[in-house]
């Protein structure tokens, strides 16, 4: 499925030529969305486009040009005016949606609905949503009747290449792309790629969505802060990979928490894990859970998650090697301990460098983040390994200095990617490709 375009609203002079080549790179369909335009200035702009691309054109006002001009179809918007049913109209029908009843009367009548905004807009600063419904809206998606599955779910409002794949894992159909394409200096080549990644784990081309967050970010237990305090300090200096860690807390809490720390990380566009536990992860709309090998079977915690979350598991000997890719199911792994660590309780031996080196190289093509005890010193040697990234904790909130711990350890990795003198195109080299993985 192809992304949806929306177009700018009034007049921008690049508008004619990024559609030509949006159409070259296989846009199915673009909305004409011009709020206040007249039916003279719609008109007008539709007979600049060939007539052989018209069809692929679907008109968010003045429906009664949508027949003379030969376009794909019509759209309304969720006001009083919009039907319950579209009227007789050629071609493609859609509506736009901002709650879950309206959402859910409009299924099985309408070609497609917009539902938004799902995350906070790209164009418009402070725009976004008002409340979290994604575990309702999720749980609404996934149960559709057949007849309801007619209707097309395209999910609108701050959709990037960052949380494409979020949208496709809460259930949606489809995704529509408005600012980011608009405020990005190469238009086409932003829409493949988030055309690219919203798709399941296993056919995106990054691996899956967090191939690009070096640092994943582990809540920590037993410290003047809380998780949610935690998490809330992280994403707002920029952290994009939360694991949420709670080995002593009881259900109740552990749910409750949970639920916060995924609403936070929704506001902020950061990938959300639940540390060992599938059926906390699924309750609470999380991205996806991490399982050590005493959790939940690998295999077993795929069939019970689908395809469509993120699965990660704990690497720590050779052995461990031949289960994760025999499972077929993990989207990434934590390799480790780098070195000993009070964070872990019952820790495995420790592997130091060249231990971590040697089961990154046995574990390709699955991407690796070390883990146990990293510091800031150590990224140059974890990065030399070929791991995508490094998970921490203890040096994240040592000395309650959240904000400078995190901006010291994105740094570091950033340095080491490119700036070591010695190794010069092959370091870039490598640190583009573990980027790009």
């Amino acid at each position: 499925m192809k992304p949806v375009v929306i177009s700018p609203e009034g007049d921008d002079a690049r508008e004619f030529a990024v559609l030509s080549s949006l159409f070259a790179a296989g846009l199915e369909r673009y909305h004409l969305r011009k709020p206040g335009w007249s039916a003279v200035q719609v008109e007008g702009w539709l007979q600049k486009v060939p007539a052989g691309s018209r069809s692929r054109i679907v008109l968010h006002q003045h429906h009664e040009l949508a027949a003379r001009f030969g376009v794909g179809g019509c759209h309304w918007k969720d006001d009083a005016n919009a039907p319950a049913s579209p009227p007789a109209v050629a071609g493609f029908t859609s509506r736009s949606c901002h709650d879950l009843p309206t959402l859910g009367s409009a299924l099985g009548h309408y070609d497609a609905v917009f539902f938004s905004p799902l995350f906070p807009s790209v164009s418009k600063p402070g725009h976004g949503p008002t409340q979290d419904v994604t575990a309702e809206l999720s749980e609404l998606l996934r149960h559709r009747s057949s007849a309801q599955r007619r209707t097309e779910v395209i999910a609108l409002g701050g959709i990037d290449a960052t949380n494409a794949a979020r949208a496709f894992d809460l259930g949606f159909d489809n995704i529509a792309l408005l600012g980011a394409i608009w405020q990005s200096s190469d238009p086409v080549t932003t829409y493949q790629e988030i055309s690219s990644s919203f798709r399941p784990p296993a056919e995106r081309s990054s691996g899956f969505r967090g191939a690009k967050t070096p640092l994943m970010c582990l809540t920590q237990e037993g410290i003047a802060l809380t998780p949610i305090e935690q998490v809330t300090r992280l994403c707002a200096v920029g952290a994009k990979w939360i694991q949420l860690r709670l080995k002593h807390a009881d259900a109740a809490t552990w749910l409750a928490t949970a639920r916060a720390v995924v609403a936070i990380c929704r506001r902020h566009g950061a990938v959300c894990i639940i540390n060992d536990n599938v059926e906390v992860a699924i309750a609470s709309g999380a991205d996806g859970v991490h399982l050590g090998k005493l959790d939940l079977d690998w295999r077993t915690a795929r069939a019970r998650l689908g395809p469509r979350m993120i699965l990660g598991g704990t690497i720590n000997f050779p052995e461990d090697v031949a289960r994760a890719k025999a499972s077929g199911g993990l989207d990434y792994v934590g390799v480790g301990p780098l070195r000993f660590t009070t964070t872990k309780q019952k820790l495995a031996p420790v592997l130091g460098i060249e231990g971590v080196r040697s089961l990154i190289a046995q574990l390709d093509p699955i991407p690796a983040w070390v883990i146990g005890g990293v510091v800031a010193a150590d990224l140059p040697g974890v990065r030399g390994t070929g791991a995508a990234g490094v998970a921490v904790t203890a040096a994240l909130f040592r000395d309650g200095r959240v904000e400078e711990n995190f901006r010291v350890l994105q740094a570091a990795w950033e340095e080491t990617s490119f700036d070591r003198a010695d190794t010069g195109r092959e370091t870039r080299a490598t640190a583009e490709a573990t980027l790009l993985r």
